[in-house]
């Protein structure tokens, strides 16, 4: 039976992407990017980057979004007055032209407030943008008549700062974070994850991947943002929860403070679901069978081998006949 620590390592492991998932991706965004800047295409893009999650090494498996921001060129976009056009026109119009190539036939729709290209089962978001000064973008409002600021560039040098300075641990904490999010139906928007890890952790130290997601528990509810919820009622879901689970990994650690290693682990079992493997059928049945027939050992810490400490008697133990 491995550690808590072990287990959420083990957790992390599974839901980060694979460097053949990362060439995958890679290649379908040059793809992209060649189509929607070429100049026969007449969509007067200048350039593209890649932002989010994926741009920012906290994306998870089974992989969801890649987001793109295409920089449109303003002098060409505006009308004789110098006015932008209305984001659903800018939107309408790169939607048609990438359905129009076979290469993306039936696979592009408008997901609200981006062009949503569907390739192995992967969606690549693309943003219309209008590029300003000190990293700004104008990008499309959700009512899709106006245009928002937006700094996206500044998430990602700050996710990089923090994470350099917590040992390069805070974007598999991220992961682990986005994961339990994403099995509660993504209460919480991604990009709220990343700033209230950041903000808490640029004063606040950890030891451990354990130490570091049972704080963001246990504050997350004070940096949470209700104005960056789509309504109030997900705002107030995601905080019931969140305290829930709070409780939940508090009492966890009591009883890793008293060696109580199984007790701590179906608590994070219950926590993540599925994908927080706390044993595996062979090691279960090998743990099993060396009990029964009297072979463990118990360390004064409380540690279990065939090798050192007082002997164990002989039982059928927690998983009874195997």
């Amino acid at each position: 039976m491995p550690t808590v620590l072990q287990a959420i390592k083990k957790l992390i492991d599974k839901v980060s992407v694979t460097d053949r998932q990362e060439e995958s991706i890679k290649t379908s965004t040059d793809y992209l990017n060649g189509h929607l800047t070429k100049d026969e295409n007449d969509l007067d893009i200048d350039s593209i980057f890649v932002n989010g999650s994926y741009e920012r090494d906290t994306i998870i498996r089974p992989l969801d979004d890649v987001d793109l921001f295409a920089i449109l060129n303003e002098s060409e976009w505006s009308d004789e007055y110098g006015n932008l056009p209305k984001p659903q026109a800018v939107l309408t119009k790169i939607k048609n032209k990438l359905n129009s190539i076979s290469h993306y036939k039936d696979k592009v729709t408008q997901d609200r407030p981006c062009v949503t290209v569907t390739l192995n089962s992967i969606n690549f978001d693309v943003l219309p943008s209008f590029e300003r000064n000190k990293g700004g973008y104008l990008i499309p409002n959700y009512d899709l008549e106006s245009w928002i600021y937006s700094y996206p560039k500044q998430l990602t040098d700050n996710l990089n700062d923090c994470n350099r300075n917590n040992g390069y641990k805070i974007k598999d904490v991220v992961k682990a974070i986005k994961y339990w999010n994403r099995e509660n139906k993504k209460l919480i928007p991604s990009f709220q994850i990343e700033e209230t890890l950041i903000t808490y952790f640029n004063v606040h130290n950890f030891g451990n991947y354990e130490e570091a997601i049972r704080l963001w528990f246990n504050n997350a509810e004070y940096y949470l943002e209700q104005a960056k919820f789509k309504t109030n009622n997900q705002y107030d879901d995601a905080i019931k929860k969140i305290k829930k689970i709070k409780d939940k990994l508090n009492t966890a650690k009591e009883h890793l403070d008293e060696n109580e290693n199984a007790e701590a682990l179906q608590i994070w079992k219950d926590v993540f679901g599925k994908e927080f493997i706390i044993s595996d059928v062979n090691e279960a049945k090998s743990f099993s069978q060396k009990l029964s027939d009297g072979l463990l050992k118990s360390s004064s810490t409380g540690a279990v081998s065939e090798s050192v400490g007082r002997n164990i008697p002989a039982s059928k133990g927690f998983y009874g006949d195997i």
